[in-house]
Order: C-alpha cells, then sequence, then structure tokens
C-alpha cells in the first residue's frame, strides 16, 4: 500500500466529485430526441437559422452535447463537439521560463524603455504556449460520422476545407494572439 501525499489527504477524491458534477451538468439528450429534432440542424450547422436552434439544446455554443440511451441519462452514447472552440493552453517545456518570470522580464524591459518590443514579445511568448484545435479533424469530421450513423451527410461548408490537415506534435492550427488566427 502506497503511501497518500498530503494533496491526496486533504483533497481526497473531490476532485473527480468535482470533474464528474461538471460533465453531469453538459448537455445530454435522449437519442430518440436527437434523431427527431437534431440530425437535421447538424447536416447545415453553420446558418444562422442552425445555430440559433442548435444553442437552445448546449445553451452555449462551446459546449458539446451528449446523446445519451433513451432509458439511462447516465450511459453516453457519443457527443457532438462544441461548434465554437476554444483555444487551449500548452505546457512549457520542462526548465522552460514560467508566465511570471516571462511577466518579470517584460515589466524590467519596459522600465529600461524598451517597451515598444514589449507587445511583440508578450504576443510571440503566447503564441508559444496556446493553440486552436484544427476545426476541421476535431468539429466537422465527428459530426460527419455522426450523421453517416444515422445514414445523413453534411451539406456544403463554405469556407470550411473539406480536406483534413493532420496535427503534428505541437504545431498550432491557429492563434488567437495574432492576426493569423483563422476560425
Amino acid at each position: 500500500m502506497s503511501q497518500k501525499t498530503h494533496e491526496e489527504l486533504m483533497l481526497g477524491d473531490s476532485v473527480d466529485t468535482i470533474l464528474d458534477a461538471a460533465q453531469q451538468m453538459e448537455p445530454r439528450i435522449s437519442e430518440y430526441q436527437f434523431q427527431r429534432e437534431v440530425l437535421d440542424i447538424l447536416e447545415f450547422p453553420f446558418g444562422k437559422e442552425a445555430l440559433l436552434r442548435y444553442s437552445l439544446y448546449v445553451g452555449e455554443l462551446t459546449k458539446p452535447l451528449h446523446v445519451v440511451e433513451d432509458n439511462n441519462r447516465d450511459v453516453i452514447l457519443f457527443s457532438v463537439p462544441a461548434l465554437v472552440q476554444s483555444p487551449t493552453t500548452t505546457l512549457l517545456q520542462k526548465d522552460g521560463i514560467t508566465v511570471n518570470g516571462y511577466i518579470n522580464t517584460l515589466q524590467r524591459e519596459a522600465d529600461l524603455g524598451g517597451g515598444m518590443t514589449v507587445h511583440k514579445k508578450l504576443q510571440d511568448f503566447m503564441m508559444t504556449i496556446t493553440q486552436a484545435p484544427n476545426y476541421y479533424n476535431t468539429v466537422v469530421v465527428p459530426i460527419q460520422q455522426i450523421l453517416s450513423r444515422y445514414g445523413r451527410t453534411m451539406g456544403e461548408l463554405p469556407g470550411v476545407s473539406n480536406t483534413a490537415v493532420p496535427q503534428q506534435g505541437g504545431q498550432r492550427s491557429g492563434n488567437s494572439f495574432s492576426e493569423e488566427y483563422d476560425d
């Protein structure tokens, strides 16, 4: 039997409990209701009317929609990904500069009169620690797979490439800290 850390003794399973409660609060819909009310929305999900209709089921377009068994809301059959994806923060490399250390360096540089480059350096730093998921692979492909499960297909998507872009370790497909953000 291994000895528990201080954090394990203090927190117990509270983190798991919090995460489970958060997942229970995410939108759920029975498969029957999903087939009757949501499938047609997902065939053309990005028009203004479709987004308004779909938001009634998820509340916010940043939330996934869990499709559950008709008779058991605890059994998730699959999830429709959030239609609006948020950039995620990546972890810095081991022994890399911390955010606090970097901010302190920028403050020191600004104090010495280097304020003109602070904005650019901060932008570059934020770009190294954030990434936006490839929208096609993260949202469009899973929706296409869900639709094909029910013998349906997704209509034309204006402005969305129909080619999957493979993600390679650490590469970003867009970034919210520059003008190059394309989602």
